[in-house]
Order: C-alpha cells, then sequence, then structure tokens
C-alpha cells in the first residue's frame, strides 16, 4: 500500500494471489489485517520518543476533507538531516511529531498545539507553513515565546500570491482565461473534446497556472507552424492575439518557478540571492516583471538565516504529497470526514526496519488505536450515517 499505491482489498487480493500460485506459503492477511497493522505502526511513530538533543525543522499545516473537522499535521526533521544542495526532502527524512483534530482553528488553538509538540522534539529552530492567517498568527504568537524559533512561510504559496497580485486584476489575464473556458465548453459534447484546456483549479489557482501556460504554449507552437495545423487554427485561432501577453506570463512565472526549484534544493542561506540572480538571467524592463523580481528578492533577504553557516527549508512540499498520498490511500473514505486512516500519515514518513516494525506491532496493541481513534476523532461521518439510516432497514 504504501509504497505501490494498492489499495487494502487489492493489497489483501495480490498476496492471496502469490500464494495460490505457489510463489510463497504465507498466512494470507484479510484487508482488516493490513488496516490494523498500519494504524498500528501509524500510532507507534505517533507516540514514540524522538531526538530533543538536536535543533528541529517543522511542517506545519492543516489537512481537510468534508465536515467541520480538520487536523493539524506537523511533520519535522532535525535540520542536521535535511539533505541540503542534495535533493529536495523526502518523506522517509521526515517524522510524524503531532496529529490535532480541530473543530475550528484560531491562533489561539494553533499556538497550543505547538507548546505541546514541544514535548516531543524540544524548541524548533525553524518553522514552515503556508500563511494561512491563524497558522501565521499562532506561529508567531509561539515565537514571542521562543524568540529563537525562526519562520518561514512556504516559497510556493509565496510565489503563487505574486502572481496572483500581479495578474489577477490584469483585464488580458481575464479575458484570456474567458476564452479557454469558452472554447472548452463548446468541444467538451464534440469529437474534438481531445483539444479540451486544461481546468483552472477553483483553490490554489496560481500554485498550479503552469499547466494552462504549458497548453497554450504547445497550441501557439502548432499555430506558428509554415501551414498551421487546421484543427489548432479552427479551435485555438484567436490564442495568436496573445502571443506576446504569453510570453510575458510564462516569463514572469519562470522567475517565480525558478526561485522555487532552487530554494527547495539548496534552501535559504546566505548565497541564495546571488544564485537566483544568476539563474533568472536578464530579467527584462516590464513593470509587473521588475515588481515580481524585487518581491522575490525581499522574500530571500528577509527569512534568509543570519548567519552564514546556517541554512532554512523553505518548502511544504514534501507535507502536501503526504496529504496526497494519505487521501489516494484513504480512496473513497476520503470523500467520508476523517476516520482512523489518518494516523497513516506515521507509517507513511521515516524509515521502518524490520526491527522497527516488530517493536511497533508489540507495543501497539489494536486496543490502543481504537482507544486512539475514539477518544481524538470521535464518531465519523459513516457512523453518523449508519446511525442516521439505521431505522430504514426495520
Amino acid at each position: 500500500m504504501l509504497e505501490a499505491g494498492s489499495s487494502l482489498r487489492g493489497a489483501a487480493a495480490a498476496m492471496a494471489l502469490l500464494v495460490r500460485h505457489r510463489f510463497g506459503s504465507w498466512a494470507v492477511p484479510s484487508f482488516r489485517a493490513i488496516r490494523s497493522w498500519l494504524l498500528r505502526v501509524g500510532h507507534y511513530a505517533l507516540m514514540r520518543p524522538l531526538d530533543r538533543r538536536t535543533p528541529w525543522l517543522w511542517l506545519v499545516d492543516h489537512t481537510i476533507q468534508i465536515g467541520t473537522q480538520k487536523i493539524l499535521v506537523i511533520l519535522g526533521c532535525p535540520l542536521d538531516h535535511v539533505p541540503f544542495g542534495q535533493r529536495a526532502l523526502q518523506l522517509s527524512d521526515l517524522q510524524l511529531v503531532a496529529l490535532v483534530p480541530m473543530e475550528k482553528s484560531n491562533a489561539a488553538l494553533v499556538e497550543a498545539e505547538l507548546e505541546q509538540a514541544v514535548q516531543r522534539t524540544g524548541r524548533p529552530r525553524l518553522i514552515v507553513s503556508d500563511q494561512g492567517s491563524d497558522l501565521k498568527k499562532g506561529i508567531a504568537d509561539f515565537q514571542s515565546r521562543y524568540p529563537r524559533t525562526a519562520y518561514v512561510p512556504d516559497v510556493a504559496h509565496y510565489g503563487a500570491t505574486q502572481l496572483e497580485h500581479a495578474w489577477d486584476d490584469q483585464p488580458r489575464w481575464q479575458q484570456f482565461i474567458k476564452e479557454l473556458q469558452n472554447t472548452s465548453a463548446k468541444l467538451r459534447q464534440t469529437k474534438s473534446a481531445y483539444l479540451l484546456a486544461p481546468r483552472m483549479r477553483p483553490k490554489a489557482r496560481f500554485m498550479n497556472v503552469h499547466v494552462q501556460l504549458r497548453f497554450a504554449r504547445r497550441v501557439m507552437k502548432l499555430l506558428q507552424r509554415e501551414v498551421p495545423h487546421p484543427k489548432a487554427a479552427e479551435c485555438y485561432g484567436w490564442l495568436k492575439e496573445y502571443r506576446d501577453d504569453l510570453a510575458v506570463w510564462e516569463r514572469e512565472h519562470g522567475l517565480v518557478q525558478t526561485a522555487i526549484e532552487l530554494v527547495r534544493v539548496q534552501g535559504l542561506h546566505a548565497g541564495t540571492g546571488p544564485l537566483m540572480e544568476q539563474a533568472w538571467g536578464e530579467i527584462g524592463s516590464r513593470d509587473s516583471t521588475v515588481r515580481i523580481a524585487e518581491r522575490l528578492r525581499a522574500y530571500v533577504t528577509t527569512y534568509q538565516p543570519k548567519a552564514k553557516d546556517e541554512r532554512f527549508v523553505a518548502s511544504t512540499e514534501i507535507l502536501e504529497s503526504s496529504f496526497g498520498k494519505l487521501k489516494r490511500i484513504e480512496r473513497q473514505q476520503s470523500q467520508d470526514g476523517m476516520t482512523g486512516l489518518v494516523l497513516v500519515l506515521g507509517a507513511m514518513v521515516g524509515t521502518c526496519t524490520e526491527t522497527d516494525l516488530k517493536e511497533a506491532l508489540e507495543t501497539t496493541p489494536q486496543k490502543k488505536v481504537d482507544n486512539w481513534v475514539g477518544r481524538v476523532l470521535g464518531p465519523s461521518m459513516q457512523w453518523f450515517r449508519r446511525q442516521f439510516f439505521g431505522e430504514t432497514k426495520a
């Protein structure tokens, strides 16, 4: 499940298939047994002692499904274990520090949970999160008590905000998006539906705007041939009017993306600014482009560590990735609110040896997991649904 993307029932069926064809002779676990193992390993990861002797990095965010409940998640890593300059953080680098259900989230509640998490890792050296108002204020209040703890907003969210400020009020950008939507509406129920443009997401639109830009660029290449592609000309001939605009938008998006990719691997440090300028090359003189570059420079200057020999992580991408992987594992259950499967986050992160697994399963009986789920999560959406429709069985 964790490595090959199988479902609970799929993992059980695959093992049964191997035994039936004599590739193994073990007792085949049911999908319920596999689920139990995952939750017990996740619970163990959430409860086991962590090293408090070294400065830690915390990645903090909420994961939300249907209903009012959200989960505050803190994934952590000792800062001296971060592979700066080699690669971006991976799930195997991280540990589950906190997993806290919340009916509502505000600065005071966030600060209280951060304070509680100190018991596991000690005071963190660095906290990275998006710029949600409750998280930002809660972290600021936490910093007032722990002034040695630095805060860095996620570079991808920051960059997307700069694009939103630069483009969202531009009539040309608004018209471009409207033209894409109108063309898609005309093509959706036709044989040419394969030419549909990618949809913009309703939330965090500017974190994924590269999809629309890439589509427009590829269509433009077909239109600029010596003999334009007839189908491209028929459906997207209007795109030629946006050739100059697209060049600017791609350049500005490129500035943001270059900064993100650099910081993801290198982190923030004293040399980040010069490296970013070198990677950018010539910026151009358009006001919006210059403004975006200035704000990215300001981000680096503001949040890089003061000590020359120190580096900071500035991306929560791996945390967002863990949420996506959790929803894949939950599959349909992710449409029914939070369940005990959120504990799988603990099994997804870190590196687990056979000895670790043995200790996790021996020290964490299913009863512990059931008690945690009942005490912390409470009844699930499925439970309420069963109660609601229970009377119909009579």
